[in-house]
């Protein structure tokens, strides 16, 4: 069975409006980039600290931002990392028109070619669940180096031409224990302990445990000591170059470089992928719909009903579960973030998805909570998607249901979604933190990670009266966006532009939602 693949969702082209200093009526706004936000200035804890302005920035999907929009993202927020949180199948991998993304060299995750789980484990995983009597669902519960570059706001320490990730991986993967071992036993509904591998029928080794809370059908939950994804370098395709033709290779250079001169990265991290279906949304469904998924694909060949018939599995389990199982299920992924996240070679960041409200939602409350930010505070930052993308819930609307996702919930970002997610992350982990710690972000990460984020309120007002010094920006907005529309000129060969997205949507191909045959 493989995981299932869809069209892309029509994309979200709206504006937004964002500050970058105190002063009134001083607003900037995005043209073609909706739902965008910086978490800078968001209180910790009792206000005297905020997060570090300026540098971590959450949005929708860039891929359409105009040329305007381009210069408030590159030469004035100088963002210099992205973190694109969607699909493959959602970001098309092949294109021949130039998108924001191309600014960016490309890193994906890389095949580390480890095994999948032995079928025998999915086996009893499965007889597991299929034997459980609980309900459907899964639980009813200092600006330090920062200052003003000559392009605008440079925020962050410069890497010098490294383009790796941070070195402090943690390399702890576990051992595989013994089968019979693996599957251990539940979690009493009345114990309140955080701790995960806790039960007498365990071994210390790796492997997952079955974890079952009062009313809920058991989760497996993989053990402490994730080990972070590595990631490669991606190259654009001949498709872009021969649409970039009349450039030189120092143009091409340039045109990915942050204002500092260093290469600008964008790590494609996808939050929905083949364990988070096939281990996740797969062995918890009954097991007549497994049956099908299998009958279409082996019978029928067709994947694609398989596909339509888990998310509509998905569809009744809710948008908590589904964001519960993103969280069980791709923790690698989490880990990965959260580490370039840390690292303030990597400042400013912009991260995001499709809508940036879901997977961008998920990732901005634990950053958040981890930092120390009110829950409530947490809460009302996730439900101010609700009213950012307001004006596409028609539109999200049809394609959730067209690809099985019917719920009303999966459109809206109620705030007791985030609430309720983030009230089973107490539960079953203790904390955020405890979650962060659990995947392999350890506790001493996290105060660096806080070291690099958190600011005095008396630095962040210092921050934006320097930043209303700025009187040009409006100047050399105007020269920016004449000068690359007068690049725009050298239009591509009339055989790239006149293909449709469709064609070159089935020239793409997924990596990280591709079948294997060891994940039967």
């Amino acid at each position: 069975m493989s995981a299932p693949q869809f069209e892309e969702i029509e994309p979200v082209i709206g504006t937004s409006t964002f500050k970058i200093d105190n002063q009134p009526g001083s607003s900037i706004k995005l043209e073609a980039i909706s739902n965008f936000r910086s978490l800078g200035g968001l209180p910790i804890g009792d206000g005297q600290n905020v997060v570090r302005p300026g540098v971590v920035c959450r949005s929708a999907g860039p891929t359409n931002a105009t040329v305007s929009d381009e210069f408030w993202l590159l030469e004035v927020l100088n963002i210099k990392t992205l973190i694109d949180l969607r699909t493959s199948w959602e970001n098309k991998t092949i294109s021949p028109v130039r998108k924001f993304e191309d600014n960016f060299i490309q890193y994906s995750i890389k095949d580390d070619g480890r095994p999948s789980p032995p079928s025998s484990q999915r086996s009893q995983i499965s007889s597991e669940l299929a034997n459980s009597k609980g309900s459907s669902s899964l639980s009813n519960s200092g600006l330090g180096s920062s200052g003003l570059g000559n392009s605008g706001l440079n925020n962050g320490g410069v890497n010098n031409g490294n383009n790796n990730l941070s070195n402090s991986v943690v390399n702890n993967s576990s051992n595989s224990a013994n089968e019979n071992n693996n599957l251990g036993g539940s979690l009493s509904s009345n114990s309140k302990s955080p701790n995960l591998t806790s039960s007498s029928n365990n071994s210390s080794g790796g492997g997952v445990s079955l974890r079952k809370s009062s009313g809920a059908i058991p989760i497996a939950i993989e053990r402490k000591n994730e080990k972070e994804k590595d990631m490669e370098e991606q190259r654009n395709g001949i498709l872009w170059r021969i649409y970039n033709r009349n450039l030189t290779p120092e143009e091409l250079t340039k045109l990915r470089s942050h204002s500092s001169g260093v290469l600008r990265k964008r790590f494609c991290i996808p939050l929905i992928n083949n364990k988070f279906f096939l281990e996740g949304v797969y062995a918890t469904a009954p097991n007549d719909t497994k049956l099908k998924c299998n009958a279409a694909r082996y019978l029928l060949f067709n994947d694609q009903i398989g596909g339509y018939m888990l998310m509509n599995h998905l569809n009744d389990l809710g948008i908590i579960e589904m964001y519960k199982l993103t969280l069980i299920y791709t923790k690698e992924e989490i880990l990965t973030i959260f580490r370039i996240l840390k690292n303030p070679d990597n400042y400013p960041i912009m991260y995001y998805c499709s809508l940036g409200k879901d997977r961008t939602g998920m990732v901005s409350a634990l950053l958040l909570s981890a930092l120390g930010v009110p829950r409530q505070v947490v809460v009302d930052d996730y439900s101010k998607s609700e009213a950012n993308i307001a004006q596409f819930i028609d539109q999200i609307k049809r394609y959730f249901t067209r690809v099985g996702l019917a719920k009303d919930e999966f459109v809206r970002s109620h705030r007791w979604t985030m609430e309720g997610l983030l009230t089973w992350i107490d539960k079953m982990y203790g904390s955020v933190p405890g979650y962060l710690d659990n995947i392999g972000f350890s506790y001493q990460e996290q105060e660096e990670l806080k070291a690099n984020l958190i600011v005095t309120k008396e630095e962040y007002d210092r921050y934006l009266n320097e930043v209303s010094k700025i009187t040009d920006l409006q100047q050399r907005h105007d020269e920016y966006v004449q000068l690359q529309k007068s690049k725009k000129d050298k239009t591509p060969p009339k055989l790239f532009t006149s293909a449709s997205p469709r064609f070159w949507r089935r020239l793409s191909f997924s990596r990280d939602l591709q079948f294997n045959d060891n994940s039967r």
